[in-house]
């Protein structure tokens, strides 16, 4: 099983979440626990595309990999999420 870190954001009934390490992938719903579910099906589906068009999976990176980065914005509500796939 694959675990990928995704930032979740949002307020109220509008959230989402987008996969960092695959460019494109992303997630919505009005809770958080909605959009991570969306998240993990456009991962399985962005994943079903690349393995269609034999293109490689792209490894994930750690959540501290993402800190280092500075890509999440805690400040502004965000937080790290972990997406399993398969």
């Amino acid at each position: 099983m694959i675990r990928y870190v995704a930032i979740l954001d949002g307020a109220d009934d509008v959230w989402g979440v987008r996969v960092r390490d695959l460019p494109g992938c992303h997630g919505g719903g009005a809770s958080p626990g909605e959009a991570i579910a969306d998240a993990t099906s456009a991962m399985r589906e962005w994943a079903e595309a690349r393995t269609a068009r034999h293109l490689p999976i792209p490894d994930p990176s750690t959540v501290a990999d993402l800190l280092r980065s500075g890509e999440i914005d805690s400040a502004g509500g965000e937080s790290a999420v972990i997406l399993r796939h398969r």
